[in-house]
């Protein structure tokens, strides 16, 4: 069988060091030892700006860093470019989406040096849109990674699959044995893991996975060394999906859906695709996105009339992550104070502006409304209570840190 691992490695801006350095720890010193030592194994690895800023800038994970390079000198991994603070792309403006890709590029040449070229793309949470797309093929990208539920039908892993009216191709995860081998997997897992490929993998001889590479031992301590075991056995062939890709031989056009990693077909028949980040059913998510958009016209308004100070221009940069919108869903993830800190953050930036009277009114009442929906929320049980209702139906359990999330 034909493997094409992929593995998503990210940290928040500015995110506290003791929880980067337990997660350096325990999933991505050991998956780059793992690699040092095993050169036959490869793989796809998407590592954030904003996590390779946060390595670079300490002599403690410089090994980390260096490993990096190594493996990615002697072609043993492929590297893919992304968004530099892990922003929900389609969600974006055009102009926004290039800036977060130009600076996650810059950033990894300069610590990876020339050997970072990435052929491949991997889009935050695998959010896509079709807008996305037509963006991606116009920057020379060779191909995106996406969920199998963007495909519009089943999933052909011999094809190749052209996007509609783009210069790029789609490669699919199989979510099916990704969330296996991330969520279920157990302590026999090898014959496990194998049943669940014949079971979920119309094509046999070939299997693309992807996941967060900190299930591999930060949230799942299980899962690191099953990895390992899957990932050597003899019948094995891991391949980079830049590989995979140019050993297909047929070819199809398709436009692939709306959607993420997370998304479920009942939210894409209601036309949500990408309801952990945006739900009008959520009116904590209306607001941040209300808030959001003043600040981003507060921004690019001082922009277009004279500049914008660096150092304020990268608080925004910052503030299109992706994660408080992600820890204001309740499904399952909830955290009251990073989602008020984060519309309190994005306040002083659009008061930064110098907007006028009615705007700081504006960015004021919004900012007060996020913290007293959150708080209100929370002290009532009501964010804990709807997580609760969503892991009773969820298909795969969730792990975060090494523990099971439950809200009971």
């Amino acid at each position: 069988m034909r493997w094409a691992n992929f593995f998503h490695i990210y940290q928040p801006p500015r995110w506290p060091l003791t929880v980067v350095s337990k997660v350096a720890r325990e999933s991505y010193r050991p998956l780059v030892k793992f690699l040092l030592l095993h050169p036959q194994i490869k793989i796809t690895l998407n590592i954030s700006g904003s996590l390779t800023e946060q390595l670079a800038a300490r002599r403690t994970f410089s090994d980390i860093v260096t490993g990096i390079r190594t493996l990615l000198e002697r072609g043993q991994i492929e590297l893919t470019d992304s968004a530099m603070y892990h922003a929900i792309l389609p969600l974006l403006p055009d102009h926004e989406i290039k800036r977060q890709i130009s600076l996650n590029h810059a950033t990894n040449r300069k610590i990876f040096g020339p050997a970072y070229k990435p052929q491949g793309f991997f889009p935050p949470e695998m959010a896509y849109s079709p807008k996305l797309g037509k963006l991606l093929g116009s920057l020379g990208y060779r191909w995106v990674l996406l969920d199998g539920i963007s495909h519009p039908n089943i999933v052909d892993y011999r094809t190749r699959y052209d996007i509609n009216n783009t210069k790029i191709s789609a490669i699919f995860r199989n979510r099916y044995v990704s969330d296996y081998l991330a969520f279920e997997i157990k302590r026999s897992g090898t014959k496990q893991f194998l049943d669940t490929v014949q079971r979920w993998n119309h094509q046999k001889e070939l299997l693309v996975t992807a996941m967060d590479g900190e299930n591999l031992g930060h949230h799942r301590h299980i899962t690191k060394k099953i990895w390992q075991t899957l990932a050597r056995q003899p019948h094995v062939e891991t391949v980079t999906l830049s590989e995979l890709l140019s050993s297909l031989r047929s070819t199809a056009h398709i436009t692939p859906r709306s959607a993420s990693w997370s998304s479920s077909m009942p939210a894409l028949r209601r036309g949500v695709p990408f309801e952990l980040w945006k739900n009008p059913n959520n009116p904590l998510h209306m607001l941040q996105w209300e808030l959001f958009t003043l600040v981003h016209t507060l921004v690019h308004t001082q922009e277009k009339a004279t500049s914008v100070p660096i150092s304020l221009r990268n608080e925004f940069d910052q503030a299109v992550s992706s994660d408080w919108y992600w820890w204001a869903s309740r499904e399952p993830w909830w955290d009251v104070d990073i989602v008020v800190a984060a519309a309190q953050r994005l306040r002083i930036i659009g008061e930064e502006c110098g907007p006028n009277v009615h705007e700081n009114d504006r960015l004021r009442e919004l900012a007060e409304e996020i913290n007293s929906t959150a708080h209100r929320w929370h002290r009532t049980g009501a964010a804990q209570r709807h997580a609760t209702r969503f892991l009773k139906g969820a298909e795969t359990p969730r792990y975060l840190g090494g523990k099971s999330v439950n809200y009971t």
